[in-house]
């Protein structure tokens, strides 16, 4: 099976705008309740809401203004990130002339602890998430 997803979009706004939210832990995932996030590598966050659940989201490492990796365990609503119920993901910022590159890829599908069918729906509806996701960062960056 696929073990990444692998998107990116190009996103007009300032690097330190782009970089500010891509930083931010979790900020893909819906929650119901905005909260001050850690950003420091080792720090945890969870993000909530009634339709998806809990999903805590562990900041793993911030190269700055270039890299930022965390883990989560989106086919498991309410478990810690831990090996074999995590993936892994990342986002790659680079500035280009007229904006920014972001690149997200999400890894570690084959390495859940889960059947084939539990693995394949959750590299599915990633794959179909960051197309959104992506597409609300850059309606939320070049707004500001």
């Amino acid at each position: 099976m696929e073990d990444r997803i692998v998107q990116d979009i190009t996103i007009n706004a300032d690097l330190d705008r782009v970089w500010d939210l891509v930083t931010e832990p979790g900020w893909w995932v819906p929650t119901d309740a905005e909260a001050p996030a850690d950003r420091d590598p080792g720090s945890r966050t969870v993000r909530e809401s009634a339709k998806h659940g809990r999903f805590p989201v562990d900041v793993v490492r911030l190269d700055p203004r270039t890299y930022a990796a965390f883990r989560w365990a989106s086919a498991f609503p309410g478990e810690d990130p831990v090996p074999g119920r995590a993936t892994l993901v990342e986002f790659e910022v680079v500035p280009l002339a007229d904006g920014v590159r972001v690149t997200v890829t999400e890894s570690g599908f084959a390495a859940l602890d889960a059947t084939d069918e539990v693995k394949e729906q959750g590299l599915r509806g990633n794959t179909e998430g960051w197309g959104l996701e992506l597409g609300e960062l850059k309606v939320k960056a070049e707004k500001a």
